[in-house]
């Protein structure tokens, strides 16, 4: 018998690119699982290491060099997959052109956060789980609208995590920290300041990442790892984070740590803006517009826990939202 694919989901990630795009889809991919339903992957390089990271089987993943090129969805591999419900797809780089021919030979969904344009005309369902997705101004009529973080896609290691207590302040700039704030982290840290862990991302190359660690290493209350598999229990047992506010910020706020956050793409601000709206946590601002000062100044003034707002089961509602609106 062949194998059967309910679900293909194309998306991307890199250096440029970053990893919220692959994390997200990861997250989502492990609620259609828990549903028993079939995944299979359309990514390029740089993504399939990051799923192999998470075990993701390199029998689901085809691979590609940028799987958008030339605004041609991919014919081949969707009248290859028998039972196909949905196809899911993580990109700003899949054209309207692209769409209305996805859109012609399977039923379509958009993961978004920032509304580049007047995607909810060019797939079937749209899912954007940020705050302030109800104020980005998608029109009814479309797409069928899965908006705000009761389908925050956070990874499966969360969904029944419980929040405990520690000493450290956790630092997370990214899968990829884009702008290098790692190092700047490291070379900002006082010895008289909280003890803290900085969280490098798979998308950090090894050199880098042993660099800063033995930059970190010269004191005595600041530590850096790579990509830990156990991040969702170092989460539950920090004291703060620090972080972009990105997919982090929502695993963060499902734990209800205090929380400041900084931004190092633009798609990212205007969420900053709405977890301080909402005091949720603090928000620095873009990086480079902000530093010492700004940073003690949280440290000594940590806030209260936020109140929960996100849904940590988000990605299984979603993938359950999917499937039903897929039929």
């Amino acid at each position: 018998m062949k194998p059967f694919t309910d679900v293909l989901i194309i998306t991307h990630g890199g250096p440029s690119v970053g990893g919220g795009h692959v994390s997200r889809c990861f997250a989502l991919a492990e609620g259609f699982a828990s549903l028993g339903v079939s995944v299979k992957w359309l990514v390029n390089d740089h993504a399939v290491e990051m799923l192999a990271g998470r075990g993701i089987d390199g029998e689901r993943i085809t691979a590609a060099e940028n799987p958008f090129a030339g605004n041609v969805p991919p014919v081949g591999l969707l009248q290859g997959a028998e039972n196909l419900r949905i196809c899911v797809v993580d990109s700003y780089e899949a054209s309207p052109a692209f769409w209305a021919k996805l859109k012609g030979m399977c039923k379509t969904a958009l993961i978004d956060d920032c509304r580049v344009r007047p995607v909810e005309r060019e797939c079937d369902i749209l899912l954007n789980y940020n705050l302030n997705a109800s104020s980005l101004g998608y029109e009814s009529g479309h797409a069928g609208l899965l908006l705000g973080p009761g389908y925050a896609l956070l990874r499966k290691g969360f969904w029944e995590l419980a929040a405990g207590e520690g000493d450290t302040v956790l630092i997370i700039p990214g899968a990829s920290d884009l702008l290098n704030t790692g190092g700047q982290f490291t070379d900002w840290w006082k010895g008289d300041w909280p003890k803290a862990e900085l969280i490098l991302g798979p998308l950090v190359s090894a050199s880098l990442a042993e660099e800063i660690a033995a930059r970190s290493r010269k004191l005595k209350n600041l530590s850096a790892v790579r990509d830990p598999a156990d991040l969702p229990e170092r989460l539950a047992k920090s004291r703060a984070v620090i972080c972009t506010s990105s997919v982090t910020s929502y695993e963060a706020l499902s734990l209800c740590k205090p929380m400041a956050v900084f931004q190092t793409a633009g798609n990212q601000l205007e969420i900053g803006r709405e977890i301080e709206k909402r005091d949720l946590g603090v928000n620095l601002g873009p990086w480079g517009q902000w530093g010492v000062p700004e940073l003690k100044h949280f440290l000594e003034n940590l806030p209260p826990p936020p109140k929960r707002a996100v849904n940590p089961r988000g990605a299984l509602k979603a993938a359950e939202e999917l499937l039903k609106r897929a039929r």
